[in-house]
């Protein structure tokens, strides 16, 4: 914030303006949210999350910040204000009812209050992941190998893949639980609501420290051959992914292939070795299996390749240095939608990528916004070249993805 803007808006100001404005209230005269455990969710009012993205916004826990998944924008109310009426900051105070104080005592008083909970949101947030990555750590323990199960079948039969001799990135979970928003039992209590339990496969996202980060769900019916899950939120009617990510996947990976790697046993102090010359990494498992299919069929050498999975365009992205007016996606305000952009936050991780790599191959689906794509492999390449390093991107026919070119469709 400039020293102008300081001088109209104290600091007192700005947390009355907040307090007075919920996220969640503001976000809801634009579009309509819906709760989802602690959360509210549903589409961006400020890009609108295209039509398969109705639960990208996000109200976070504190009740404070929002983040969307699509247009990987965030903040307090005052910036969605911005980004939504597409104003300054002044005029997004001052739409919210802004006034001006010069109240020094409230100013140390409220900035004090501030840190407070701002400490003890990041403690609980600590907290909260580290008990969910080791529940989902004793998942992964308990589950069984991908070898001779309905996983196994849903990626060869249904989706045409050639399956690696050892799958370590890969497991089979034969009742898993879909959660979608939250129940109250007897005694009031509220907790994530199980609305289906079925068999998923599940992958393992490795950090670049070589730790346990999190689990990638794919629910898939019981019939032979198994296909993906679609479900229906009861409460919209909208039809529910059928792939789903719990943990942590910022800056980590699924490994899809690789002879010569492991899961390390001890996430702790047990890190991946990785030797690989090669390197493919792709949005999702099926584009990676896809392409790995591909160079088994055309009888490739692949010995010193290894198949990554970034589990979404962001993660293999990495994060943005700034947002980008789109050419011409609108938002539901007819403001251009804002999109992230090809230059990477350096200030931020991403994957690592190991240093036996000589060429770094980067997979773009051509069923996704291109924009999108195209800026998000771009900021891949910029943010993962280094020298001796080659990178190439390759893209999916356009309007379709790898594995309907494997399977032949038009």
């Amino acid at each position: 914030m400039s020293a102008a803007l300081a001088r109209r808006f104290s600091e007192a100001d700005l947390a009355q303006i907040r307090e007075r404005n919920p996220v969640a209230d503001v976000a809801g005269q634009y579009v309509t949210l819906r709760r989802s455990g602690a959360k509210m969710i549903g589409p961006c009012p400020v890009c609108g999350g295209g039509a398969k993205s109705k639960s990208a916004f996000e109200v976070k826990v504190d009740g404070e910040t929002w983040v969307c998944a699509v247009c990987s924008d965030g903040g307090d109310v005052i910036r969605l204000v911005e980004k939504i009426e597409n104003c300054s900051f002044v005029d997004a105070c001052e739409r919210l009812g802004g006034q001006r104080s010069a109240d020094a005592a409230a100013v140390a008083r409220l900035a004090e209050q501030r840190e407070a909970k701002r400490l003890k949101r990041e403690a609980d947030a600590e907290r909260y992941r580290e008990q969910e990555r080791r529940r989902l750590r004793n998942m992964w323990d308990r589950a069984e190998p991908l070898r001779g199960t309905p996983a196994e079948r849903y990626l060869t039969a249904t989706r045409g893949l050639i399956l690696p001799d050892k799958t370590p990135g890969l497991r089979f979970l034969p009742a898993a639980a879909y959660f979608h928003g939250e129940e109250e039992d007897e005694r009031g209590r509220i907790s994530r609501a199980v609305l289906h339990r079925g068999p998923a496969m599940i992958a393992a996202f490795i950090r670049g420290d070589g730790r346990f980060g999190g689990l990638h769900f794919t629910y898939f019916t019981d019939t032979d051959p198994p296909r993906k899950l679609e479900l229906i939120d009861p409460a919209t009617g909208e039809t529910l992914p059928a792939k789903k990510m719990r943990g942590s996947k910022l800056g980590a990976h699924i490994l899809f292939a690789r002879e010569s790697l492991r899961v390390c046993a001890n996430p702790q102090t047990d890190p991946n070795v990785y030797q690989a010359r090669v390197l493919v990494i792709g949005e999702g498992i099926e584009t990676v299996g896809s392409v790995y299919t591909a160079h088994r069929i055309a009888g490739r050498s692949i010995d010193d390749y290894a198949w990554w999975a970034a589990g979404d365009l962001g993660n293999l992205g990495g994060p943005h240095l700034e947002n980008l007016a789109h050419p011409t996606a609108k938002q539901p305000n007819g403001h251009p939608r804002r999109v992230p952009g090809p230059l990477p936050d350096l200030d931020k991780p991403g994957l690592v990528i190991p240093d036996s790599v000589e060429q770094l191959i980067l997979l773009g689906d051509g069923d996704s916004d291109p924009v999108l794509t195209h800026y998000a492999m771009d900021r891949a390449a910029r943010r993962y070249a280094r020298p001796g390093l080659t990178i190439r991107i390759a893209f999916a026919r356009a309007g379709g993805d790898f594995n309907g070119m494997l399977r032949g469709e038009a």
